[in-house]
């Protein structure tokens, strides 16, 4: 029997790093709650200079004056300055006043451009996204502007959308390198679903060009080699050889980083490597580092609770469950799940059974929450039932989660198990209606 089931599903790789490493979103582009219908509604990526029926020429920037170049460098010093010490919403506000002053004077696409970036440092994403946009009016081919909508598109769950500004930014600019590293990402996400091979080698080497031409660029990039790594983890199955090509990638991120610096994404890709090596020991401490850089690394959170688990620290799994959860608004599929798992295992049924329930609520498309259903009924109501017929009632409950279970998308191992738990169901249910019976016909036989 297995009883952590979720753990086939393995654990978390890093996705998203286009929005990892800053704080949530608090205003503006409205969240999309389901990626494979998003992005039709975003605005279209505006069309660039050259290119067939494109009628804009750039824009209408003005020369860009002494005055204010400037009144630029005092909008420009006073970003450095809070940058060094950190962003709140009131620094934000004023960062973004600053250049938009620069911007009304001298129409210069530079200072509007900060605007949006200003906004965007406290994930103001609503009034970044109206800033960008601005930009664009100013300047059409302006890429940081159209890459940096694709980030706050890709933050609000608009996947399609996000694709469509960052292959945008690229086109307006070929050495943009963080549209490049965005886009290697989003292939990254692609390559871990996909199947068929010939496909799968396409992916891969258009994520490999893509975070080539960074490096060739910015041979400093922390995200680059990260993704890198990512991606050669990617096919290790067949391949062990590509684990110590990810290895030698991410010592290379190490190289850059500064004294002192630490990089959560960095930290749990070391995670997922070690944990791809078999060596849980180093794996956690990885996980645990990146969730100490920064403890809204909802992945590294998961990772942790996974692997305390499976160590049956119940109370620790718990606790990074909820931060999960807290993280993404209770939708976490595989963190509700391990949460009812870890509330099993704490002997908190009631919990447990509530957990899982609210992950079916989630996807119901997924196995992996009814089938732990079936497990808490069989191996936890039933023994602990007050008597034969609640036992029985419990086995008959767990029956049909099982069957529910093995109706949707499960492993192929916790599939074949779910079927010998309902072998096993329908044996104890047997036996049960066969006592009750014998129960009331000795008790028919005594009056």
């Amino acid at each position: 029997m297995n009883t952590n089931t979720i753990l086939r599903a393995s654990f978390v790789a890093l996705v998203g790093l286009a929005a990892a490493c800053g704080p949530k979103a608090q205003s503006g582009v409205a969240k999309c709650t389901d990626p494979k219908k998003c992005g039709g509604d975003v605005p279209e990526p505006p069309c660039l200079p050259g290119e067939p029926g494109c009628k804009s020429t750039g824009g209408g920037e003005t020369k860009v004056t002494v005055d204010a170049r400037k009144d630029f460098e005092a909008a420009v010093s006073y970003y450095s300055d809070v940058d060094a010490k950190g962003w709140d919403d009131g620094s934000c506000k004023a960062s973004a006043e600053k250049f938009a002053a620069v911007a009304r004077e001298h129409k210069f696409v530079e200072a509007q451009y900060m605007v949006g970036r200003s906004f965007h440092n406290c994930n103001m994403l609503g009034e970044a996204e109206t800033a960008y946009q601005a930009a664009l009016q100013i300047k059409s081919d302006h890429s940081a502007s159209i890459s940096n909508l694709g980030e706050l598109y890709y933050q609000s769950g608009k996947r399609d959308g996000a694709k469509k500004y960052w292959e945008a930014a690229v086109k307006a600019d070929p050495k943009i390198v963080a549209a490049r590293a965005n886009l290697a990402m989003l292939l990254l996400e692609d390559l871990r679903v996909t199947k068929d091979g010939d496909a799968w080698k396409k992916l891969e080497a258009e994520a490999r060009d893509h975070l080539s031409s960074v490096l060739a660029v910015n041979n400093d990039h922390l995200k680059a080699y990260v993704l890198y790594g990512l991606v050669y983890m990617e096919g290790r199955e067949k391949n062990k050889n590509r684990l110590d090509l990810a290895k030698l990638l991410l010592d290379e991120g190490t190289k850059r980083l500064k004294e002192g610096q630490k990089f959560a994404p960095l930290e749990h890709a070391f995670g997922l490597y070690y944990l791809y090596k078999n060596n849980l020991t180093k794996a956690m401490a990885h996980f645990q580092a990146a969730v100490e850089v920064d403890a809204d690394f909802a992945e590294a959170h998961q990772n942790v609770a996974l692997i305390n688990l499976g160590y049956r620290k119940y109370d620790v799994a718990k606790e990074h469950f909820q931060d999960v959860l807290k993280l993404t608004e209770n939708k976490h599929y595989d963190a509700l799940v391990g949460l009812g798992i870890a509330q099993r295992g704490l002997n908190d049924l009631d919990s447990a059974e509530a957990s899982y329930n609210s992950a079916k609520a989630v996807d119901a498309k997924r196995g992996e929450a009814s089938f732990n259903l079936g497990v808490l009924y069989k191996d936890f109501r039933a023994s602990n039932a007050a008597d034969n017929k609640a036992a029985l009632e419990a086995f008959k409950k767990a029956r049909e989660f099982f069957k529910e279970a093995s109706s949707k998308t499960l492993a192929e191992a916790d599939m074949q198990e779910a079927k010998d738990n309902i072998t096993d169901c329908d044996k104890s249910i047997k036996v049960y209606e066969e006592a009750m019976k014998s129960s009331q016909a000795a008790a028919a036989g005594g009056t």
